[in-house]
């Protein structure tokens, strides 16, 4: 897809790894706030920005959680954004990895 230019792959990686803390930043504060649309579009944000790199169990949690908000039901959405923290912080770690053997390779 990127047509093997790896640095056009590391700055969709920066952009993620630079984005991705402060949504999920925000979508704590809608959560608390009961903010259901909030809460949906940054669910959704995530979801797309995790299938692109093809972080599935992070891009699923989002799914779920974005699910819910769009029904206007929060129960749980707080436990299920923990999980999805959780499950960033590996997904953050495999991506600069990744990015951390592109510049050793390339």
């Amino acid at each position: 897809m990127l047509g093997g230019e790896f640095h056009y792959l590391a700055e969709l990686i920066d952009s993620f790894l630079e984005d991705a803390p402060r949504l999920l930043a925000q979508l704590d504060q809608f959560i608390v706030a009961q903010d259901a649309e909030g809460t949906r579009r940054i669910a959704h944000s995530l979801k797309s920005n995790a299938a692109d790199f093809g972080a599935t169990r992070l891009s699923g949690l989002c799914r779920e959680l974005e699910m819910a908000a769009k029904s206007g039901v929060l129960d749980g959405a707080a436990v299920l954004s923990a999980q999805i923290s959780a499950e960033y912080g590996r997904v953050e770690i495999a991506l600069g990895a990744l990015r951390q053997a592109g510049e050793i390779t390339s």
